[in-house]
């Protein structure tokens, strides 16, 4: 009976025991569960804030774009153009005017853009003409006084200089405004440093995020980097929650050990799963919302590269009508009658093909739309070669074009002169000290073959790998030139392809099918 007795009551003891022991097993799993949870959560608060950091950047970066081609787009606008001309004039109503309509741009463009804080416009010289700049938020026109320091270098300057004038224009950006329109409810958290300053340690309980703001197309470079503060307990404040819920659930196994063990444990166990998916699911919807609005920011910064690359690409000819319209000045005053007429047709040939490179981002996005007929390619060559030679860009070049006689390809004429002018001008930009430019043309194979070769220093394994990519460029352009060549060659049904020369410089083939029907007529002979 003895020997019951104690086995009676040891056996209790034991299995008490070895309750208590699971019981306590458990709850410091769940205990260790918490300190691993939020560890775990500050790790990915951690990269919640740097992604939300990043894309801030990204916004950040798609509003200087697109700032710094409206300050292009300002300095080449006429008012400015001509203002430094009309400050000699001898009608003071003539300056006068040309003064006001400088002023008046100048506040229309502080108006449409909150984040800009001053605009000054110097000549040659360095002395300050106009200056624009905000009092209590309202645009409006300082004294030369308040103008911005010649040599100024902080973060939020820059420097666009005045088309062939040989002024500038400095401007001054407002850094909580253009936080204000990157990430519109966060500039409070948001600081804008000088890349490469030394980073000041995050605070207790804070979280800090850096990444770069980068733009090598502003005078001076913009090297910047964006730094987002955060407290951690409002980052973190759902796993709060959820080791709360934690602690009840210990403090009830504590009451009830023996009933309800084995509940408290399925009950942990289906908590701990539906916790885990709720902070999964707002995680994943968190990232979503990031990722769609670093989609946003991505297709702000291509808008403002393709405002950027079409302003390039227009320039080309209007540069060509100036010239021609200076030579078409002194024929008239020279008397030279037939020479200005032929000059005129050319102003004209500009004027097609600037209205062309209108159609041509139409056709980039839609290609196949462009009227198309028989077309002597041998003529089309040689306009864009004559046309380039009274480029400033290509007037110490020697421009050579060869044919073998007229070759008939089916295609716009608009476009096949725009391709070849885009293709002459890369071959002289790649030779900014002077050089050759060969242009050859012979039918071959059913297709025409056009060659344009230089003497620069030829194509880098990286530009052959990405060359008619949109948005690429080893020369700071905007690198839609050789991508719209790539688009008219596409439209046409032929083939481009880029290599380099043997003896140095690059060479680019360009195949054409050639047209079904013959030509409307003779093709008009021209000198090349």
């Amino acid at each position: 009976m003895k020997i019951h007795v104690q086995r009676w009551t040891r056996e209790p003891a034991v299995a008490t025991g070895l309750l208590l022991l699971v019981f306590l097993t458990i709850n410091a799993v769940a205990v260790w569960g918490i300190v691993a949870g939020r560890s775990n959560a500050r790790q990915a608060a951690q990269n919640e804030l740097e992604l939300r950091t990043r894309a801030d950047a990204r916004a950040l970066e798609a509003i200087l774009a697109s700032l710094r081609a409206d300050f292009l787009f300002l300095s080449q606008s006429p008012p400015l153009a001509f203002f430094l001309e009309s400050r000699r004039h001898d009608d003071p109503m003539v300056r006068r005017w040309s003064r006001l309509d400088v002023e008046g741009t100048f506040l229309l463009f502080l108006e449409a853009r909150p984040a800009l804080e001053r605009l000054v416009l110097r000549d040659a010289g360095g002395e300050v003409l106009v200056v624009a700049g905000r009092r209590q938020g309202v645009p409006e026109i300082l004294p030369a006084e308040l103008s911005l320091p010649p040599a100024a270098h902080e973060l939020f300057h820059g420097c666009f200089p005045l088309a062939a004038t040989g002024g500038e224009i400095r401007v001054r950006l407002d850094p909580r405004k253009l936080l204000a329109l990157a990430a519109p409810g966060s500039e409070e958290r948001l600081r804008v440093e000088r890349d490469g300053s030394a980073a000041a340690p995050p605070a207790s309980g804070e979280l800090v995020a850096r990444t770069t703001v980068a733009d090598a197309h502003w005078d001076p470079p913009i090297a910047w980097r964006l730094v987002r503060r955060e407290e951690e307990g409002e980052l973190l404040r759902s796993l709060e929650s959820l080791a709360q819920r934690y602690r009840t659930t210990v403090v009830l196994n504590l009451a009830v050990m023996t009933l309800t063990l084995v509940l408290g444990a399925l009950a942990f166990r289906h908590a701990r799963r539906a916790a885990r998916l709720e902070a999964e699911n707002a995680q994943e919807k968190r990232v979503r919302e990031l990722e769609r609005q670093l989609m946003h920011s991505e297709r702000l910064a291509s808008v403002g590269r393709l405002a950027a690359g079409l302003a390039h690409e227009i320039n080309n000819p209007l540069e060509g009508m100036s010239n021609y319209l200076s030579l078409l000045a002194d024929d008239l005053d020279g008397g030279r009658q037939a020479q200005a007429r032929k000059l005129v047709d050319r102003v004209r040939e500009g004027l097609d093909r600037t209205a062309g490179v209108t159609r041509q981002v139409l056709t980039f996005s839609g290609p196949g739309k462009a009227p198309k007929s028989a077309v002597d390619l041998a003529v089309v060559l040689r306009d864009a070669a004559g046309f380039v030679r009274s480029s400033r860009d290509c007037r110490r070049m020697d421009i050579a074009c060869e044919t073998d006689g007229a070759l008939a390809v089916r295609g716009n004429p608009i476009t096949l002169g725009q391709l070849f002018l885009n293709l002459v001008l890369n071959a002289c930009q790649a030779q900014p000290e002077g050089g050759e430019v060969r242009i050859r043309a012979a039918a071959g194979a059913g297709a025409a073959v056009v060659t344009v070769a230089d003497r620069g220093t030829g194509l880098s394994a990286d530009a052959l790998a990405h060359l008619f990519e949109p948005f690429f460029s080893t020369r700071g352009s905007t690198g839609l030139g050789l991508a719209v060549c790539h688009g008219i060659v596409t439209d046409h049904g032929g083939e481009i392809a880029g290599r380099n020369r043997p003896g140095g410089g690059a060479e680019f083939e360009v195949r054409l099918p050639l047209a079904d029907e013959p030509l409307e007529s003779p093709p008009p002979e021209r000198n090349g």
